[in-house]
């Protein structure tokens, strides 16, 4: 993996952990989405371990492009909608994220109805 993508990817996935970590816990649903995220971007199990091991230490990175933006929200809604559901903490949790990354509310909603029409 080029070395710049392989930063992408891991900031990606330290943004995953944070949004996760938020609510002061991950449970085992979210713990296995970022398992299997980690696993697709093919990072190190050490590098890994060193992100979980402080996730309310870790610090948002913005992504450099669009798709990146588009994919990190993606990611993070299906993660909030893990039990099938976004209530409305995940739901806030996920319009704040998305103003980070400079989306609205509207691309949240957006995924959301994606999300659910995939589901169904």
């Amino acid at each position: 993996m080029a070395e710049s993508n392989k930063n992408i990817k891991i900031e990606h996935f330290e943004n995953l952990v944070a949004m996760a970590a938020a609510d002061g816990h991950m449970d085992d649903d979210e713990k296995e989405f970022l398992a299997e995220k980690a696993e697709e971007f093919g990072l190190d199990p050490d590098e890994i371990a060193k992100i979980l091991s402080n996730p309310n230490e870790l610090k948002f990175t913005m992504p450099a492009s669009q798709d990146e933006k588009e994919e990190q929200l993606s990611d993070a809604v299906f993660m909030a909608m893990i039990d099938g559901e976004i209530h409305e903490k995940e739901y806030a949790m996920c319009i704040n994220f998305a103003n980070k990354l400079g989306l609205s509310q509207k691309d949240v909603d957006e995924i959301i109805a994606l999300a659910k029409k995939l589901s169904a």
